[in-house]
């Protein structure tokens, strides 16, 4: 098995935190922005692809769900390789350059956004999963016995890759952005034998992974293209639309008061959200300029 590079980063489970990202209106609008950005490619040789994003396929998640949802770290060891460093940056220009990434330009501003808008950057950002058939037992004592895993799963470890990120944000005076178009090179997985749909089914049958959940994402295509993008049900509903002839998920607040759209074009994840209706959101995601 490969030896995290120097300089990994080891996260404690951090649960409440991932749960508040999840639920939050604003974060599923921008879905998988700049807080997943980052880039690189599988450095060693026995690295296999099992996953590529070739487009978004929502999962409607409840609270109960969330409650119920285990830290992946609870079935074996998490390593952070490399962190994204977020960070914001002056202008456009200097955005492109620190992501080598066209910065989205908005051919015209939807009615009450004015301004110039802030660009944050993400960079290379890197993690591994390596299952451990005793520590997945161990977080399931007391429940229905853990199903034998596949053979080559114990040990096996996985790479995500995903990046680099670049997001053009125009403020307002709430929590939600008055608009926000991100753009990230769509995630990627490597791993280090096993399939892509042998991991996926296998820990989609442990017993503490809610059953709704795990039928959602078991209807999935086993071929390792589709990202899953996770919305709080209560809060929000989705909608299958287009962008430019590509396939694309659109997020509405039951409140009204923000949408999202999500897309995959050319290796690029793309959202674009705010406190916006989806007719505008959809407005700004069709008039992109910058690809």
């Amino acid at each position: 098995m490969p030896h995290p590079v120097d300089g990994a980063v080891r996260r404690e489970p951090t649960p409440s935190r991932w749960r508040r990202v999840v639920t939050s209106p604003a974060v599923a609008a921008v879905a998988v922005a700049v807080v997943i950005a980052g880039a690189t490619t599988a450095a060693a040789a026995e690295w296999l692809p099992i996953f590529r994003t070739e487009q978004v396929a929502p999962v409607a998640v409840t609270q109960h769900d969330l409650v119920g949802l285990p830290d992946l770290d609870e079935y074996g060891e998490v390593v952070v390789l490399q962190e994204p460093d977020v960070r914001e940056v002056p202008d456009a220009a200097l955005a492109e350059d620190a992501t080598g990434l066209t910065a989205p330009d908005v051919a015209a501003l939807p009615r009450g956004v004015t301004g110039e808008p802030t660009y944050l950057v993400g960079g290379p950002a890197i993690a591994e999963f390596t299952f451990s058939a005793d520590e997945a037992a161990s977080a399931v004592a007391g429940e229905e016995p853990l199903p034998a895993p596949p053979e080559g799963l114990d040990g096996s470890s996985f790479r995500l890759t995903a990046g680099p990120g670049i997001a053009a944000v125009w403020s307002s005076s709430s929590d939600i952005p008055a608009l926000a178009v991100a753009r990230v090179e769509a995630p990627t997985v490597e791993s280090t034998g096993v399939s892509f749909e042998t991991a996926r089914d296998y820990l989609l049958s442990l017993p503490q992974v809610p059953t709704a959940l795990a039928d959602q994402l078991g209807e999935f295509t086993g071929d390792g293209t589709t990202l899953p993008l996770p919305f709080p049900v209560e809060a929000m509903e989705s909608t299958a639309t287009e962008v430019d002839g590509h396939p694309a998920t659109l997020l509405t607040s039951r409140d009204g008061a923000m949408a999202g759209v999500v897309w995959v074009e050319d290796g690029l994840v793309t959202a674009v959200g705010g406190s916006l209706s989806a007719d505008e959101v959809l407005a700004v995601a069709r008039g992109l300029q910058g690809s």
